[in-house]
């Protein structure tokens, strides 16, 4: 009789499993891991931060059909782009490659740690991202650092780090690809050979003007239309090279066969991005930093016209493919027509030629 009801329970249990893993979710296996994204925090009327979470949970699978499928189209993309004849022989690849055929898994509730509070999150959605905000009431200064933190099967602690903006202040809100590390944008060939099988490298001079404006203690933010699969590799570069600070990328599928268009069709995702900056700290000053090798001159200025009060400076680096291009000088003419003071608009080769500029802005 006791045996018979043991049976019935696990049967129960067995039923009631699918029902409670989509009413509560599930805590991440052994064989699951997630990326936790720098983040910036913005101070609350009464104290205390409002923090947005970002968080990815992967596994980083080997040998699944879905892993040989996705590896194949994108080996295929990458082929017909000319970029290399046997990708796999790179180790670079492999290693980049794995986030983009990463199991993306969905239904996963995380205990997230800041301080001594503990904040549950909601289920992650079929991307494996999970995003939304806490409010943190910890006793932490604007201008600081804090990490956040989840257990991995209890044991492994998985970390990400907070950004603490002040109200007021002076943040930098800097591209990435051709900005602050070499791309090549513009040359298809020489970016899908960069983003996936080269070490990344800083851009000449971009380091210094950064540790010019941390010292002034200047906030980043770096927006950029690379995807987030490419996240863990450029965290090597900035923790390296450039300030803390929080970071926004894009969401793409190996599946959309678009990789080489993802790079260049940013227009409508940076500007809502950098929009959502500016409404999050209307009382900051912000320096706009790009480069001139796509759209950021045109959707630098349109935001500033849009925040002409916050908008302080728009430095734009000019990229070696299109510094001697004749239509340039008009280009810049045009943009700064549309600016309330056309001055704050600059065009550089050499970040050092920014430094006097910088320090008038940050005093």
């Amino acid at each position: 009789m006791i045996r018979a009801g043991a049976v019935l329970k696990k049967v129960i249990d067995g039923l009631l499993l699918p029902y409670r893993w989509l009413r509560f979710g599930s805590p991440l296996r052994a064989d699951e891991t997630a990326v936790l994204f720098p983040q910036c925090a913005s101070q609350l009327p009464a104290g205390g931060w409002n923090i947005p979470l970002h968080i990815w949970v992967v596994e980083l699978e080997t040998g699944t059909l879905s892993r040989r499928i996705g590896h194949h189209a994108l080996l295929e993309l990458l082929q017909i782009a000319g970029v290399i004849d046997d990708p796999e022989n790179s180790a670079v690849f492999r290693q980049r490659l794995d986030w983009f055929m990463a199991d993306r898994e969905v239904n996963k509730r995380l205990n997230i740690q800041i301080g001594d509070q503990v904040f549950v999150s909601p289920r992650s959605s079929p991307s494996g991202h999970i995003k939304f905000s806490v409010n943190y009431h910890g006793n932490a200064p604007a201008g600081s650092t804090i990490d956040y933190q989840i257990f991995h099967t209890g044991t492994r602690q998985v970390s990400g780090r907070i950004q603490l903006v002040a109200t007021r202040g002076v943040s930098v809100i800097s591209d990435i690809d051709d900005t602050i590390k070499v791309s090549n944008v513009t040359d298809k060939r020489a970016l899908i050979r960069g983003a996936f099988f080269e070490e990344y490298k800083p851009t000449g001079g971009m380091p210094g003007l950064y540790s010019r404006l941390a010292v002034r203690d200047v906030c980043f933010h770096y927006v950029s239309s690379s995807p987030w699969q490419l996240y863990p590799s450029l965290a090597s570069l900035l923790s390296k090279f450039y300030p803390a600070g929080s970071v926004s990328l894009r969401h793409f599928y190996i599946a959309n066969r678009s990789f080489v268009d993802f790079f260049r069709h940013s227009e409508r995702y940076k500007l809502n991005a950098i929009s959502d900056l500016l409404n999050r700290f209307p009382q900051r000053s912000f320096i706009l930093i790009g480069d001139s090798g796509e759209k950021d001159p045109e959707i630098y200025t349109e935001i500033a016209s849009r925040y002409a009060s916050q908008v302080k400076a728009i430095l734009i680096r000019l990229v070696p493919t299109t510094h001697d291009q004749p239509d340039n000088t008009q280009r810049w003419h045009k943009l700064r027509q549309n600016l309330t003071d056309p001055t704050c608009f600059r065009v550089f080769s050499d970040p050092a030629t920014l430094f006097d500029f910088v320090d008038t802005i940050v005093e």
